[in-house]
């Protein structure tokens, strides 16, 4: 359904993303081996991707490399190897239905064991292969069965957190040398992912590499409020229009917080104050969680830009000095950086030299921000 709040996996249950899913079509049909979907946050790049890959029917795999940061604060390669087994595993039957046979593909791993109860995959499995002899495996094996493989990395930015280990490089060198991989990646970090995959850096590996950009957009106002209706129509639920319009008003255009608040009418049958209270405070809750971990480095004096911002204040010298006031001094250059910090991970955009929080979710997170 499309009030559905987990990632889509079907075509039926994602709305008006037809311009997206056929550029990621389009690139795959023409086997091109590296495509970027940028957005922000909770605009459905994930969903996208899971759908297209789903509809492409082809062999593939989604690594949540944040989702391994937050929980191991590094990318190492037997992470990424345990990801993308765990994935096959996890979609067996969908590859057996289209021909990749993964148990097949994985015995030829050394360090990767087939059980009874599933795929064992050896601790040294990383220091005995390096990541680009496990891709050269995949791409072999698709070359001998004239197949294509697609490795997808969601929130690829965090890549940068490798250790030793070179991911931009690694992605140049399967662009440059394996035919049948495709590689996507996403990010809602906008800055950060640009500044990890470096392509107007002719020094960085992806330097002049083809690439397909897609950039997924928020909602515009009529779409979003025809997202809602389908939606509510779908649950045979009846929403008075004036909700509609005041729930678009709130949340934007953000397809994530738009159908939060279709869950909260049409499956808990909350009221549209309560639905609305609802997504504010749960929605609070996944920001700040996320936003901590961002934060941690320079806490107080991000917490007050944030809250300088989320009241309205908007050019640099005013939140400059709105921050002297409640932190104590602080130099233009280490000012000017905790901004662009900012910018970077998405949650500050600045357009004609104003700054302002783009999701009204994290807007309304931020004000309850404390300084420590």
């Amino acid at each position: 359904m499309l009030f559905d709040i987990n990632p889509k996996e079907y075509k039926k249950d994602l709305y008006n993303r037809e311009y997206e899913l056929n550029e990621i079509f389009d690139a795959l049909k023409l086997n091109e081996r590296l495509i970027v979907i940028y957005g922000i946050r909770r605009v459905g790049k994930s969903s996208i991707l899971r759908v297209a890959l789903k509809e492409a029917k082809l062999p593939h795999a989604i690594v949540d490399v944040k989702g391994l940061y937050f929980e191991h604060g590094s990318i190492a390669r037997e992470m990424l190897y345990r990801s993308i087994v765990g994935f096959f595993l996890k979609n067996m039957s969908f590859f057996e239905k289209i021909g990749f046979k993964v148990k097949d593909f994985l015995s030829r791993i050394k360090g990767i064991h087939i059980t009874e109860i599933g795929v064992e995959v050896e601790p040294t499995l990383a220091t005995r292969m390096s990541f680009t002899e496990f891709l050269s495996k995949i791409d072999d094996w698709c070359g001998k069965h004239k197949k294509r493989f697609v490795l997808a990395f969601d929130e690829a930015q965090y890549l940068r957190f490798g250790g030793g280990v070179k991911y931009d490089g690694i992605i140049a060198w399967s662009v440059d040398n394996l035919p049948n991989i495709t590689i996507i990646v996403t990010g809602s970090e906008v800055g950060l992912l640009r500044d990890f995959l470096k392509v107007d850096n002719p020094k960085a590996p992806l330097f002049g590499r083809y690439r397909r950009e897609i950039l997924v957009k928020r909602f515009s106002r009529e779409q979003s409020i025809d997202f809602l209706k389908k939606g509510f129509s779908e649950l045979k639920t009846s929403i008075k229009n004036s909700e509609l319009e005041d729930t678009v008003n709130t949340f934007d255009g953000i397809v994530g917080w738009l159908t939060y608040y279709g869950y909260y009418r049409a499956v808990r049958k909350l009221s549209h104050g309560k639905a609305i209270n609802n997504l504010f405070e749960e929605g609070s809750k996944l920001v700040l969680s996320e936003l901590e971990k961002i934060i941690t480095p320079s806490r107080k004096r991000y917490t007050v830009i944030l809250k300088a911002v989320a009241q309205g204040i908007s050019t640099w010298s005013d939140i400059k000095a709105y921050t002297v006031i409640k932190t104590g001094p602080i130099s233009d250059k280490r000012f000017s950086n905790l901004l662009k910090n900012l910018v970077k991970y998405g949650y500050l955009t600045k357009e004609n030299n104003k700054y302002k929080i783009p999701d009204p979710v994290v807007k309304h997170a931020c004000l309850t921000l404390k300084q420590q």
